[in-house]
C-alpha cells in the first residue's frame, strides 16, 4: 500500500506541472514544442519571418532577438498576418 500512495502523490505533483509547463504561454526562454509553437521561416541580414502560434508569441521574440544581435542589430516587430490555421506569421526588421 505504501508503494502506491507513494506513486499517487508523484503522479499528483508531476502531471500538473507538466500540463502547466506546456499548456500556457511560453515563456521568452522556453524552447518551442508541440503547443508553444515558434518556426523560422526566413532570415537575412535585413529581416526574420517567424510562423508561431500564439503561445509561441515571446519563443518568436527571442528568435528575432538572437538573429538581429548576432548582425549587430536590434529586432523591430513589423507586425502579423493571420493564417487560415491557428499560427501566425510575424515579420521583424533588423536595424541598428
Amino acid at each position: 500500500m505504501r508503494g502506491v500512495r507513494t506513486i499517487s502523490r508523484l503522479i499528483a505533483v508531476l502531471l500538473p506541472t507538466f500540463i502547466f509547463g506546456c499548456l500556457g504561454p511560453a515563456s521568452y526562454d522556453s524552447s518551442p514544442n508541440a503547443i508553444q509553437r515558434a518556426e523560422v521561416l526566413s532570415k537575412n541580414e535585413y529581416s526574420i519571418t517567424i510562423e508561431h502560434s500564439t503561445w509561441g508569441k515571446k519563443i518568436a521574440f527571442r528568435l528575432a532577438d538572437e538573429h538581429c544581435k548576432s548582425l549587430g542589430k536590434i529586432a523591430v516587430y513589423k507586425g502579423s498576418s493571420q493564417q487560415f490555421g491557428p499560427d501566425v506569421i510575424s515579420t521583424w526588421s533588423c536595424e541598428k
